[in-house]
């Protein structure tokens, strides 16, 4: 089993101790990537799809 799916079946276990950084690992598995708007975002985070036309 690859590293990538050891992550997946943690996740679908829902585990308490889900860090953020794992969380992000796993959305760039699945080709979303992190777009932030710069030091007007403040807390707020989004995830975009690679295939999305915005990015």
């Amino acid at each position: 089993m690859s590293k990538n799916e050891k992550l997946v079946e943690r996740f679908k276990q829902l585990p308490k101790d889900f860090t953020f950084d794992e969380l992000e690992k796993l959305l760039s598995i699945y080709g979303y990537v992190k777009c932030n708007k710069g030091k007007t975002s403040g807390s707020r985070i989004m995830f975009e799809h690679k295939s999305q036309n915005n990015i």
